[in-house]
């Protein structure tokens, strides 16, 4: 089994147990089924035709949001408890330190506020990836939203409003104009159905 193989099941494995833990609770989630392997297709497509290491985007797509399946850590530092968690497990399989250092730095820069210490297309094409899976996971959003964050109708739409903006502003230009109209709908969504149906359109 390869390391790519190695850590898909380690992140499926992960996701399991978290969701097997949280069963009946307003945090029940399955990470790899609602996310990860939307994230890991995106990936792969936007690596096509990019002088890329394909195996570093990979392994950031499986395991960029690996810290929200440990049910101590917090969804805040996510990215930064990520790229940790991720760096250890890789070691420990013996990859080599330069791509376990390239696979963290991807994960620690796919939030927000480190989008200035992006330097490498594997980090962009991760934080596309990521940003383009958000359009296919509105349910989920306002789920989080509305269940796990426990905010009102009206609050939830524009949590996943502001999700979608910031997502949106981080892509490059040529996705912008792929998912623009899509973008357009979910921004001037009112209702929770209005919301759903942008997405599908």
């Amino acid at each position: 089994m390869n390391i790519v193989e190695l850590m898909k099941e380690e992140i499926v494995k992960r996701s399991n147990d978290f969701e097997e833990k949280t069963k009946g609770t307003k945090e029940e989630y399955n990470l790899y089924e609602s996310h990860i392997k939307y994230v890991y297709d995106y990936a792969v497509k936007l690596c096509e035709g990019k002088n890329v290491d394909k195996e570093v985007v990979e392994l950031s797509a499986l395991l960029h949001d690996i810290a929200m399946t440990d049910i101590n850590l917090g969804r805040e530092n996510h990215a930064h408890n990520g790229s940790i968690i991720a760096y250890d497990l890789l070691m420990k399989q013996g990859y080599p330190k330069d791509k376990c250092e390239l696979v963290s730095k991807c994960i620690l820069n796919h939030s927000s506020k480190r989008k200035e210490y992006r330097t490498t297309t594997e980090e962009q094409i991760l934080v596309d990836a990521d940003g383009l899976s958000h359009f296919d996971s509105i349910e989920s959003i306002y789920s989080l939203a509305n269940k796990v964050y426990e905010l009102s109708k009206e609050e939830s739409i524009k949590y996943v409003q502001d999700k979608i903006n910031k997502d949106y502003l981080e892509l490059t230009d040529d996705l912008k104009s792929l998912i623009n109209d899509k973008y357009k709908r979910i921004m001037n969504a009112r209702t929770k159905d209005e919301l759903f149906i942008a997405k599908i359109k």
